[in-house]
């Protein structure tokens, strides 16, 4: 699988990873039954004590950082030399203290690599003062990039061959006065001419489809398989003067897009191929607060800070703007799956947390998300802004520190456009329960026309759970766990927790076989096992429902959140109970 990825990652100081990138998550070869496992699993056993040993001396000796170079198992388990740098520790949450510390990996033989990275940063500046859009033409496999930087951003307009940029210019994009020069261009760049410069009349760059006159000027950079055309393009005013001409603008307080230019690049991607494009509105929780306790220059520090948290979990894969105060949009232009999607907002929430967890008394600061996919969702910018807006209501009337994405099965009512409060917004999911309910009832119960999974996943969402564990077998001994959570479904785990309640546990139910746990603390005395493991996986708030004594079936269901501020409501206690019971009823039917 080749070298090992400049990457980062977090543990606590069991060793249990917490979050990682996307590329280590690729180059570990982990799936999403691969989170909480122990870091420890992924480094050669020779190296173990090494990699424990540099964490204790961080903690011991009062270290701000610590490096440790030892070999790192990819997904085929070959191993391979990595230098990892290490800092903290820093607490994972008010309750426990649990110590984080985080992780950057690295390659070893990669200091060349680090000082050209430096020169990339440098010149990226650079170009991100000038504000132009470049491109470079790969000679021998016809490939073409057009892109731009702006407030340490990439945004990319195109990649891909040459044939099918052709395609979409010639498809409404080339004012027809301007055929034979660009006919011209593209013959240049396949002949592979040391230096060219045309002029074209186009609305490739135009959120808008409006058309402007470009130039296209470049240079050919000799090179094995050909070399490159490396070249820029400038936008040409109607006086003959030159200018950048870019609609991409940074914002004035922090290196992100300014409002214009985040909802013209939004709109832009929705007009590129069938790519689906996520909305996601994200908004600071109590950051009047910040400021008016603390001070507006605290509150500069945290938007900027922020800005780069957020950046950092995006990658390539998505641009972020200021539309506003401390509100923010991101923009993911073609989302490849849902649970990725869900990975990077649930890193980007819990980053923020860490970020500011223990930083004041006076203040927390969170941050609240909503998100909506084009055209899956809405079919026009607008109408997705919209329903992303009133996810992130959502997420704030439901206690913050969250992300709520659209899912029609349980969102749909809000497409009724005169919904316009949050108050209008919280009735109709409120009244979205009872539909589910319904669902549940006549789809899953009578017509045996669901799947558990489906079951698990209408539930979770519509009751903004973080997991839900179902353990069923005719004996607790045969027992296995379905397991469901944000970041994926697990069926028939043989999980010795789980499936092994401690004697006398189950009798502490109520008459409703309920039993609601706001503090998790309040667990431990109950049954230290699974306190524990609830704990491991940042569990803070629990309701269970167990089967009855009568059940053909042994168990019970956990329905887990990750927050004590999200309290059980009585509303939830008593449909959820109902959940447990139609589950119930369909195991022994």
């Amino acid at each position: 699988m080749g070298k090992v990825p400049d990457s980062y990652a977090t543990i606590d100081a069991q060793m249990l990873l917490k979050t990682e990138d996307e590329v280590l998550r690729r180059f570990l070869g982990q799936g999403n039954q691969d989170m909480f496992t122990s870091f420890l699993n992924y480094l050669h056993a020779d190296d173990r004590d090494k990699f424990k040993n540099a964490v204790r001396e961080i903690r011991e000796k009062d270290m701000p950082k610590n490096e440790v170079m030892i070999r790192l198992a990819d997904g085929e388990k070959s191993y391979h030399w990595s230098v990892i740098e290490m800092t903290g520790p820093t607490a994972s949450s008010e309750a426990d203290h649990t110590e984080i510390y985080h992780l950057h990996v690295t390659d070893p033989d990669d200091d060349i690599r680090r000082q050209l990275e430096e020169y990339i940063d440098e010149y990226g500046a650079y170009l991100d003062l000038l504000n132009g859009i470049l491109f470079s033409y790969e000679v021998a496999a016809k490939r073409l990039f057009i892109f731009m930087r702006n407030g340490g951003q990439q945004l990319t307009f195109f990649d891909g061959s040459l044939d099918d940029w052709q395609t979409e210019m010639k498809n409404g994009k080339l004012d027809a006065g301007s055929d034979a020069v660009f006919s011209g261009l593209c013959r240049d760049l396949e002949m592979r001419r040391s230096a060219f410069s045309y002029t074209v009349k186009t609305s490739f760059f135009s959120s808008e489809n409006k058309k402007e006159q470009y130039q296209f000027k470049a240079q050919l950079v000799d090179g094995p398989d050909g070399g490159k055309i490396l070249g820029c393009i400038r936008s040409v005013e109607q006086h003959g003067g030159m200018q950048t001409g870019s609609e991409y603008v940074r914002d004035t307080a922090i290196p992100v897009l300014n409002k214009k230019s985040i909802m013209d690049y939004a709109k832009r991607a929705m007009t590129v191929g069938d790519n689906k494009v996520c909305l996601v509105i994200l908004d600071l929780d109590n950051f009047k607060t910040v400021n008016d306790t603390l001070g507006h220059m605290v509150g500069d520090e945290v938007l900027l800070r922020t800005a780069e948290i957020i950046k950092a979990a995006l990658g390539d894969r998505g641009i972020l703007g200021r539309i506003g105060g401390d509100e923010m949009m991101i923009v993911f232009p073609q989302v490849e799956s849902e649970t990725e999607l869900r990975n990077t907002l649930r890193t980007i929430r819990t980053n923020i947390e860490w970020e500011y967890q223990d930083k004041w008394e006076e203040v927390k600061v969170t941050c609240s998300m909503g998100a909506a996919v084009y055209p899956d969702n809405g079919k026009s910018y607008d109408e997705t802004f919209g329903l992303a807006d009133k996810m992130l209501y959502i997420a704030k009337s439901k206690g913050k520190n969250r992300y709520v994405i659209f899912v029609p099965e349980i969102h749909g009512a809000l497409l009724n456009p005169d919904q316009k409060t949050t108050e209008d917004i919280l009735q109709k999911v409120q009244g979205d329960r009872s539909g589910v309910m319904q669902q549940l009832q006549e789809q899953f119960l009578m017509r045996h026309a669901m799947t558990f999974e489906q079951v698990l996943n209408s539930v979770g969402t519509c009751f903004n759970l973080d997991g839900i564990v179902c353990v069923s077998g005719k004996r607790f001994s045969e027992s296995r766990a379905n397991i469901w959570s944000h970041q994926g479904y697990q069926y028939g785990v043989k999980d010795p927790v789980f499936c092994s309640p401690e004697p006398g546990f189950l009798d502490s139910f109520d008459d409703n076989n309920t039993l609601v746990i706001h503090a998790i603390a309040n667990l431990e005395s109950k049954t230290e096992t699974l306190y524990t493991r609830l704990k491991e996986e940042k569990v803070e708030s629990v309701l269970f429902y167990k089967f009855a004594p009568t059940s053909k079936y042994s168990g019970y269901l956990i329905f887990a959140k990750s927050s004590r501020r999200q309290m059980w409501s009585e509303e939830d206690k008593v449909l959820l109970a109902l959940v447990g019971k139609i589950v119930e009823l369909a195991m022994a039917t």
